[in-house]
Formats: structure tokens, C-alpha cells, sequence
């Protein structure tokens, strides 16, 4: 499947996930993100003319990757050397794509 950002600079290629994760911490909540998992091998990325930016915040461990024209929070990546490496897709992009898939709620707010 295909999410994308509001003006299509990003967009990204996966297959459907099993779930998906709302985490209320206090950056998921304010991007309102539905986080869908992967091994980086998993995910096509691509990335127009406009480019991207990106964020971390705290430790450092993740980058929140957003298009540099609409804004769109797309996905994150583990920083190098922080873990198992992963990136997550923020379906919230597309509810639609995603609406008969598991929720799994994750209380960011208190074990971050």
C-alpha cells in the first residue's frame, strides 16, 4: 500500500500492517500519529524535490521525519546504533487505509 504526505513529496511503500499503535506521549499526541511497524528492509521511501526534515527530541533515539513543503509528520527511524532498527509510518495520514486494523493504545505519557 501507498500512504503519502498532504502534497505527495513523501510517499511511502508498505504492506498493510497487523495493527497499528496510538501513543499519547508528548510528541505522538500532538502529531495525532497511528504508528505502523517495520524493519527498515520493509519500507520504500521516497522523497521528492521539496525534501524532508527531520526531529529528534529527548534521547535522541528517533528521528521524526516530515515533508519540508506540507508538514506532514510521514514516519521515524531509529537513530543508528539505538536498538533493534525500525522505522514507523504514521497512518494517520490515511485512517481510511487503515480503519479495519487493530488499535493498540500505548501510555506513552507515563512510561516514557
Amino acid at each position: 500500500m501507498k500512504i503519502q504526505c498532504h502534497c505527495a513529496n513523501i510517499v511511502i511503500e508498505v504492506d498493510k500492517p497487523a495493527r497499528v499503535t496510538q501513543c499519547n506521549c508528548s510528541i505522538c499526541s500532538r502529531y495525532h500519529s497511528l504508528w505502523g511497524y517495520y524493519a527498515p528492509e520493509q519500507v520504500k521511501i521516497f522523497i521528492g524535490a521539496s525534501g524532508s526534515d527531520s526531529y529528534a527530541w529527548g534521547d535522541k533515539e528517533l528521528d521524526f521525519v516530515r515533508c519540508s513543503d506540507c508538514g506532514c509528520v510521514t514516519h521515524y527511524q531509529t537513530q543508528p546504533g539505538q536498538g533493534t532498527p525500525r522505522v514507523a509510518v504514521n497512518f494517520g495520514m490515511d485512517r481510511k487505509a487503515v480503519n479495519d486494523v487493530p488499535i493498540r493504545y500505548f501510555d506513552g505519557a507515563k512510561e516514557l
